[in-house]
């Protein structure tokens, strides 16, 4: 599973890629609660202990967090996504960080460095991150920024239109119109 460190046997990433898609394209309609219920009974259902048996969402919860942090995870939601420009790239790169790293806070570099590793460097991060801050509604906001220069290095969170934003790129990845 891309959040929780590769696909298990029989598996390949697409798919299940494709099938964390779905779970987002049916999640969206949904208020807060509703998804609270849903994913509570999900991970109760689909969660086993070492024994077999099942185990509740607070256990769960109270394992350590986190996917194994490797660019292959990356690298698959980067496919499942196929971002088309540069500030596309930074958004799965920061959603990649945000929400499956559960980084709280991106920075500009970590992001272009992530996205060379993978073969998709961009010129100029900080410009693409910019652009994603100027649009309405914003889909990144800038933090801080660390010195007085103009290159001083700045810290940077996705807004929920970001993260819907690239929510959307995993459903139209998964061959679905948005």
């Amino acid at each position: 599973m891309i959040a929780a460190g590769g696909p298990g046997p029989g598996v390949d990433a697409l798919t299940e890629a494709r099938a964390l898609a779905e779970v987002v394209r049916v999640l969206e309609g949904l208020d807060a609660a509703a998804v609270g219920r849903v994913l509570e009974w999900a991970v109760k259902r689909y969660t086993a202990t070492a024994d077999g048996t099942a185990s509740s969402a607070r256990d769960v919860a109270a394992s350590p967090p986190g996917p194994r942090r490797d660019e292959h995870d990356l690298a698959e939601l980067y496919e499942v996504a196929s971002p088309s420009t540069d500030g596309e790239s930074v958004l799965v790169a920061a959603y990649w960080h945000q929400i499956i790293g559960r980084d709280e806070h991106l920075d500009s570099q970590s992001l272009n460095t992530d996205l060379k590793n993978l073969g998709h460097g961009i010129g100029n991060v900080t410009r693409a991150c910019s652009s994603l801050i100027n649009q309405k509604p914003a889909l990144m906001i800038q933090l801080r920024k660390g010195g007085a220069t103009k290159q001083a290095r700045k810290q940077y969170r996705l807004t929920a239109a970001g993260i819907q934003r690239v929510r959307e790129m995993l459903t139209r990845g998964d061959g679905r119109e948005s």
